[in-house]
């Protein structure tokens, strides 16, 4: 019987989460030892302890997780018109990029997400079903550990929400005489259930924890939680009919969510854009919310790092140019004007047809721009970047022979420490991957509440253009005439100036987008707000797939930027590299693993 049931637990992921065998290897997964019994794990709080933090381990990976940043296998935006995967392998190209999602190189993300879901929502039932075997644990410590269990529901099964639509709901510790053969739910009872397991969790969970258990689950993390599940639930892809009244519940948990951090100051915007996904643990950095615990998203930058995922290719820098920027992304970024007293008075798109923005196209552009994408003379370590090409003689960071050379004209800048460009002795600074921030949730709100009520009715409270408009007033540059060294809240900003002077001068903040648009304009630009506000933080893909833009911004032409010299002078061409192919029959959902399908009798997705 254990033989036979190893043999099901191995072949159908849905089997292997929700049974325990101790002969079967994934009961490593399950316990803290393989030869530990579930009564030896719950009789002592430490051990049970150690059980359940394995939630926390098997949290998917952010964008510097197992297969994205911290390895060459390209980001969900390679997959998209934000980005451009250099080689000619990993899941973007063998699999995304060509519409073979069932290729073994997407195998993590399209198939082996459905295994770890489901593992870890047995954990979690197995936790709460056993939580009162134990006596010895701290004064309320059982109650706090069942909050963080009922999260951890929630949370997992919204990643198989957002991937697959509806699911099987477990809601207990199956065994062999159990019918495992459980029926699919409906999108709207797994959303209601994830709703329903986050409110039971907020009851239970502490506004704060002390220092030592800094990263478990707080009202925050549940709040953060219900504000993007509730905006996938009202967007066009789980609400084709349009229900308005999703994107009203929406807009009141994104609501709730922002006024509760502002309340109790826990969470608020930091001022420092880039500095939010480096040099500073979680804990420092005010706008970060919810968070991998321990040291799984934690990675000092290293030669690693810039030889094989930033790193231009020309000498002083030899590496892979990995997840290039494409020219689709660098036009989303806005131009902004200044008057003639050099005071920023507004923004516009930029404009293919408008000369003087193309002849200088890199100049007065969004903050986030400089701080996304390495382009052709930004200064660089010791020299300025060079994608360029003289007819047939290439700058030093072109090369259209060469694999490891950027097709777009561009590389990727966002999570690279300035201090940390020689390859060889990179310094010593950190980045960190979350999973929410509190400007996801103005963005959150943004877009309910346009959908909801329009830009400019904020039915009695914030409008969607306003908070909007508070992100961008948090991107504050301002003049590097005075650098009061690594104290001084601006001194990177002050600094990357001194080195890029096509960097603008806002001491005030980016200036805001205007009122008077229609809903259709401003969802627009809400959507661009949000692309370039969350560049290459695995945002975007599932952004396209909720929109129901798959057409748009997957199935589409990537364009590069072809770079001409002559003398002193550089042109700049808009030039299609490639045109990928969406099937909007059957990728706005991943396949569901065969195995399951057949073994459990699970219904599978439209197409697959």
């Amino acid at each position: 019987m254990k033989k036979f049931f190893c043999f099901i637990a191995l072949s159908a992921a849905f089997v292997a989460g929700v049974f325990s065998v101790s002969s079967c290897k994934e009961f490593l997964d399950e316990a803290p030892n393989a030869d530990q019994s579930k009564e030896y794990i719950f009789e002592d709080y430490l051990r049970a302890q150690r059980y359940l933090d394995m939630l926390y381990y098997y949290m998917l990976p952010t964008w510097v997780g197992d297969g994205k940043f911290n390895d060459y296998h390209g980001m969900l935006e390679s997959a998209t018109d934000m980005s451009e995967y250099t080689a000619d392998y990993g899941a973007t190209n063998k699999a995304f990029n060509v519409g073979n999602w069932y290729h073994a190189s997407a195998s993590f993300e399209v198939k082996e997400i459905w295994y770890r879901c489901y593992r870890q929502i047995r954990r979690a039932w197995m936790f709460l079903e056993n939580v009162n075997n134990f006596q010895n644990e701290p004064k309320d410590r059982k109650t706090l550990m069942q909050g963080e269990c009922h999260f951890m529901l929630a949370y997992y099964y919204f990643e198989l929400y957002r991937r697959y639509g509806g699911v099987p709901i477990v809601d207990k510790v199956l065994t062999l005489e159990d019918n495992y053969k459980i029926p699919r739910s409906s999108e709207s009872e797994v959303m209601a259930y994830i709703l329903k397991e986050l409110d039971t969790a907020e009851s239970l969970v502490p506004d704060q924890w002390d220092q030592a258990d800094f990263g478990r689950v707080t009202k925050a993390w549940c709040k953060a939680m219900r504000s993007r599940a509730t905006l996938y639930a009202a967007s066009p892809l789980h609400n084709p009919s349009g229900d308005v009244e999703k994107w009203k519940q929406a807009a009141a948990a994104a609501k709730d969510c922002l006024d509760y951090c502002e309340s109790t100051g826990y969470h608020s915007l930091y001022p420092d854009y880039q500095n939010i996904f480096m040099r500073f643990t979680p804990d420092k950095v005010s706008e970060i919310i919810v968070y991998k615990i321990g040291g799984a998203n934690r990675y000092t930058f290293n030669s690693s790092m810039i030889n094989y995922e930033q790193a231009t290719p020309g000498e002083d820098y030899w590496g892979y140019a990995s997840n290039s920027p494409s020219q689709n992304l660098v036009d989303r970024y806005p131009v902004i004007k200044f008057d003639e007293a050099g005071n920023a008075i507004g923004t516009e798109d930029f404009d293919w047809s408008n000369a003087s923005q193309v002849a200088n196209m890199y100049e007065n552009r969004d903050p986030r721009f400089y701080w996304t994408v390495l382009f052709n003379g930004r200064m660089w370590y010791k020299r300025d970047i060079q994608t360029w090409r003289d007819g047939n003689v290439y700058g030093m960071d072109r090369d259209p022979k060469n694999q490891l050379f950027s097709k777009t004209g561009y590389y990727l800048r966002k999570f690279w420490p300035r201090e940390c460009k020689d390859k060889n002795l990179p310094g010593s600074s950190n980045i960190f991957g979350f999973y929410i921030r509190l400007g996801e949730i103005y963005m959150n709100y943004a877009e309910a509440m346009n959908e909801a009520y329009g830009p400019d009715n904020g039915n009695g409270g914030m409008t969607a253009i306003e908070a909007v408009n508070k992100l961008r007033a948090r991107l504050v540059c301002p003049p590097d005439d005075k650098i009061g060294g690594n104290s001084d809240p601006y001194y990177y900003i002050k600094v990357e100036r001194q080195e890029n002077p096509l960097f603008p001068v806002l001491p005030e903040g980016m200036p805001g987008l205007p009122t008077g648009m229609s809903q259709d304009v401003a969802r627009e630009k809400i959507h661009n707000e949000r692309v370039i506000e969350f560049a290459f933080e695995d945002q975007y893909f599932y952004d396209i797939l909720r929109w129901k833009e798959g057409d748009k911004h997957i199935g589409t032409t990537i364009y590069g930027n072809d770079v001409v010299k002559s003398g002193d002078t550089y042109t700049y061409n808009r030039v299609a590299l490639e045109t990928r192919p969406f099937d909007a029959n059957r990728m706005y959902l991943y396949p569901i693993p065969q195995e399951e399908v057949y073994n459990l009798g699970v219904e599978q997705n439209p197409g697959w």
